[in-house]
């Protein structure tokens, strides 16, 4: 018989799985992380994981969206800091959130294959929901700039078709220990920042 769980436990049980994942990932990776030893290790069976989460590739997405949220809350935090031109100041927000980015283990973990595999797996409505989430992040962020005197001219739309790109490159490169896109990354940031200001035009 399929046990019930009260919405406590339900919450309860959620956390450690999201928790547990996290640590599962940025341990062993994507591809070696097993839904079986998350499930042991969360107190439950596998078939009860399955009620919270149909696959891997879901967590996956959950924990990551977790850890943006904490991300997006340093990158916000730099919008006040001066610089010595609006070009600086809105580099420096682009650039905080790829250091974000580069240093959190899961990331490190993540390669190419893996990339390609969760793709294949996660439902189109999960990316939506996941491109719209980030869009009403960058909506927040530019409003922001412009009200701290970064007269940013471009839309949030705009800004995120500019940067997903480089932030898959960036990834994919972080994940398999390459360091050619590192090296030249300041310089594509730099380039979209006076782009985002209108200084330049791509």
């Amino acid at each position: 018989m399929t046990r019930s769980f009260s919405t406590q436990e339900k919450d309860e049980i959620r956390k450690r799985i999201l928790d547990l994942g996290l640590k599962h990932f940025s341990t062993y990776g994507f591809k070696k992380t097993n839904v079986d030893e998350i499930a042991r290790a969360a107190g439950i069976s596998k078939g009860a994981f399955y009620r919270f989460y149909k696959s891997k590739e879901l967590l996956f997405m959950d924990v990551i969206e977790e850890l943006e949220i904490k991300g997006r809350e340093e990158i916000m935090k730099t919008i006040g800091l001066p610089g010595s031109t609006p070009r600086a100041r809105l580099y420096a927000i682009l650039k905080k959130a790829f250091d974000l980015f580069g240093e959190l283990p899961i990331l490190r973990l993540f390669s190419a294959g893996d990339f390609g595999m969760l793709m294949h797996q996660i439902p189109a409505e999960k990316f939506r929901e996941h491109i719209a989430s980030d869009q009403g992040f960058f909506d927040q962020l530019l409003n922001a700039c412009r009200d701290a005197g970064i007269p940013v001219v471009v839309g949030s739309e705009e800004m995120v078709n500019l940067l997903y790109p480089l932030v898959t490159s960036f990834l994919l490169e972080t994940g398999s220990g390459g360091n050619r896109l590192t090296t030249s990354l300041d310089g594509n940031l730099e380039l979209i920042a006076a782009y985002c200001l209108g200084e330049v035009k791509l």
